[in-house]
């Protein structure tokens, strides 16, 4: 049997794992100083504590990750998402050294990882926003003026919204030009930015694709536009925005972008969609944190998928072998305050998932779990699939309020207040849906918070009864509250 590394922590590193063992693979782990006691590394057959706190000092360290695979006897990596997964020296590192590395081949990286060069390639295809690479502050601010403020300015070597800065004015693009330089530097290793024409309030929408070498299929579009500081918070599929001619286009736009990169592997092509046009963001070239909801509605493990392509046996399906079939949606559970979304990490006192038909929770969570302040606080992946969006988004809302995580804040509430909001029923919203919620004064907006916590905590401990009368009025008195604040489209997020 094959022995893969898993590259990575956490969560995805157990998703992973899980489909190792599926296709008869030994799946390995690394684990840093301060995830000695992380879930995943029970996941693993074998793994080896590299050492170190920081990402720096650990999962960013290639040469560690190379002698673990060497000690394990691992001819497999798979990256995961973050970390190296889209560091094309560690591709080529992983070539050298005769260990096959789960993802797009050296060239296929290097492009896709640079914006620049793949924003040339793709406007082959597809709309693209205005702008380019800047080397120094003048050249920066000549070039919005240009182009004329709003502008935002981009890490060319990184992505999941770090380095990014919107700017209205000079005076912020002085202040932001530094800093946004500085963050992708010590995130991605590169302070390349490059600046472009900034589109106020669009829909991010992508487009799953995979790719071999003779073969190209997409496995439809996901919505990704509820987000907060350019980060994805809730995903769903199909987008409530698209027509089936829209959807056809943008996916037939994306494989396009793929075959001019001769992209293999599984990649996303994002896009910013907005008054029915839409326009060429970036390629992901990895697995994406939202990939479970594409899962749900075509039923392919999109990781088997990415093994196969990179170990030569190629894709098992072609395009009219995907068929799909209902509608999913995916709450990325963080351990953050709900109100200020300020990471928390601490121990977990209690941790108990929801469980029932189409729903699926992707953790590396346990009661009694500390929670490292090293890593991105993603904590838990609420994933619900229904034959319908409104089915999906009832399915949400009972699973979060059966959802237990004690001991940290989470942003459970947020997701609740979400699923309230009318704009979010009706499928009408935009990247700048958080910043338009009503809100109520921060006081108000954390008691509220508090009640939509502890309610369903004393539902769970009381026994289903109806001749139970405080059973009953705390039923009645839950749907009180959610039918309060949907008909008054009011946030107990703040």
């Amino acid at each position: 049997m094959q022995k893969i590394l898993i590259a990575n922590r956490g969560e995805i590193a157990i998703r992973i794992a899980q489909t190792c063992k599926k296709l008869n693979l030994i799946p390995c782990g690394i684990y840093s100083d301060a995830d000695r006691s992380s879930l995943h590394i029970q996941h693993c057959k074998d793994a080896i504590n590299i050492g170190g706190r920081l990402p720096q000092e650990s999962y960013l360290d290639i040469t560690k990750i190379i002698e673990a695979a060497k000690k394990l006897d691992c001819n497999l990596i798979h990256p995961g998402y973050g970390f190296l997964s889209e560091n094309e020296n560690f591709v080529n590192i992983c070539k050298r050294e005769g260990i096959t590395f789960i993802g797009p081949s050296t060239d296929a990286m290097a492009l896709a990882g640079d914006k620049v060069k793949a924003k040339k390639i793709a406007s082959k295809v597809a709309p693209v926003i205005e702008g380019r690479e800047v080397s120094s502050e003048i050249d920066a601010l000549a070039l919005s003026e240009k182009i004329g403020f709003p502008v935002i300015l981009k890490a060319v070597e990184g992505g999941g919204g770090r380095g990014l800065r919107v700017v209205k004015t000079i005076d912020e693009l002085k202040q932001a030009f530094l800093s946004s330089k500085n963050e992708s530097l010590l995130s991605f290793g590169s302070d390349r930015i490059y600046i472009e024409k900034y589109i106020e309030n669009p829909r991010h929408i992508e487009v799953q694709i995979l790719s071999d070498n003779s073969n190209l299929l997409h496995l439809g579009e996901r919505e990704c536009s509820i987000q907060r500081r350019h980060q994805k918070l809730i995903e769903e599929t199909p987008s409530p925005a698209l027509s089936q001619e829209k959807r056809n286009q943008i996916t037939a736009v994306a494989k396009n972008i793929i075959k001019e990169m001769e992209y293999d592997n599984a990649g996303t092509v994002e896009f910013l969609f907005k008054n029915g046009e839409f326009y060429f963001m970036e390629v992901n070239a990895r697995i994406q944190v939202e990939h479970p909801i594409t899962e749900v509605v075509t039923g392919i493990d999109i990781v088997e998928q990415q093994i196969q392509i990179a170990t030569g046996e190629g894709l098992s399906i072609n395009q009219d072998d995907i068929n799909f079939k209902g509608h999913a949606m995916e709450c990325r559970i963080n351990a953050e305050h709900p109100l200020s979304f300020v990471p928390y990490p601490g121990i977990v006192k209690n941790f108990v998932p929801p469980q029932g038909t189409n729903i699926r929770v992707d953790t590396a969570l346990y009661s009694g779990y500390s929670i490292p302040i090293f890593y991105d606080s993603l904590i838990s992946k609420l994933i619900c699939f229904g034959n319908s969006r409104n089915e999906v988004i009832e399915k949400m809302k009972n699973a979060l309020l059966a959802f237990r995580i004690t001991g940290i804040p989470s942003t459970i509430p947020f997701h609740i207040s979400v699923l309230h909001d009318r704009r979010f029923i009706d499928g009408k919203y935009d990247t700048s849906f958080i910043n338009k919620m009503k809100t109520f004064a921060e006081k108000k907006g954390e008691i509220a918070a508090a009640i939509f916590a502890e309610i369903p905590k004393k539902l769970q401990f009381l026994k289903i009864d109806e001749k139970n009368n405080e059973d009953k009025w705390l039923k009645n008195r839950l749907a009180w509250i959610s039918k309060y604040h949907a008909e008054r489209n009011l946030s107990v997020w703040g």
